[in-house]
């Protein structure tokens, strides 16, 4: 009775081997796609920022120079003019601050709003993904947002401004933001397709955007209604807890992170929908 048994054990090993061996096939085959994509994302983003700066004089200076003349002209509006304060934190340090991260989040928007269409003759040469280029183009303009961190941490260390390790907190919280940036950059790269005035309307309610967010001007001086209001904007909430766990220590309002966090879930699973479903158009409409 035992022989059969035997039989019977090694035929269901010899049935499940195959598919064993098909699985893990199949799964190296996806994994090594995934690392094509990912070099082709990374390639696309530093051809991206050398084509930015390629024929400028200054080079990636502009990305240093930009948020400086920005946070100069509204440090003079905001704290000259008008007497705005910041305190125990700087002005100067506290409008670099929001400036340096609305900057990152406003320019990869609208460097993926034209990404899609404005690369039509490489779509039709080759296939790929065509989601690597609206997260390629918000990559590169990470890679100027480094840049513009330095200027920020030169200027917090010129002002003599405390921060504490909770700044360790910084990399976490812009994940988040990268991925809010993607999804809502997925959103406007595919409309733009279907729109092209989406980059009119954009570069419209980024303005706007920014106004309702404490780029510059602090939230804790604000009613509490008004705040609350303010920090349901997911930008105004991650602004906020950035500038917290550099300069306080602790987030100030923490119910917020998670309306931050559901925000960036939400609009990256809904960027990434809209642009799969609208993808198919791309070589009708192009």
């Amino acid at each position: 009775m035992s022989k059969p048994v035997r039989m019977e054990e090694s035929s269901h090993e010899s049935a499940s081997s195959p598919s064993v061996s098909l699985w893990k096939s199949q799964w190296q085959k996806r994994f090594h796609q995934i690392g094509l994509w990912a070099e082709l994302t990374r390639n696309l983003a530093v051809r991206d920022v050398e084509t930015r700066y390629k024929h400028s004089m200054l080079g990636l200076y502009w990305a240093i120079i930009n948020p400086l003349v920005t946070a100069a002209i509204f440090g003079f509006v905001f704290g000259v003019i008008f007497h705005a304060s910041s305190k125990p934190i700087p002005y100067v340090v506290f409008m670099l601050t929001g400036i340096t991260f609305w900057n990152f989040f406003a320019n990869g928007v609208m460097s993926a709003v034209g990404s899609i269409s404005g690369n039509a003759a490489l779509l039709a040469k080759i296939y790929f993904p065509r989601i690597v280029l609206p997260t390629a183009s918000v990559l590169a303009r990470f890679i100027d947002f480094l840049f513009s961190l330095l200027v920020l941490i030169v200027f917090i260390f010129i002002y003599h401004t405390p921060i504490y390790w909770t700044t360790l907190w910084i990399p976490v919280i812009l994940v988040l933001q990268i991925f809010f940036t993607l999804g809502i950059g997925y959103l406007v790269a595919a409309l733009n397709v279907l729109y092209r005035d989406v980059n009119q309307l954009m570069g419209l309610i980024l303005l706007v955007w920014m106004y309702f967010s404490p780029v510059m001007y602090p939230v804790t001086n604000l009613k509490p209604s008004l705040r609350s209001i303010l920090l349901m904007n997911p930008m105004g909430s991650l602004l906020q807890m950035e500038r917290d766990v550099i300069f306080t220590g602790h987030l100030q309002y923490p119910i917020f992170a998670w309306v931050a966090l559901a925000w960036t879930v939400f609009v990256f699973l809904a960027g990434i929908s809209l642009f799969r479903r609208i993808e198919p158009l791309f070589a009708e409409v192009m």
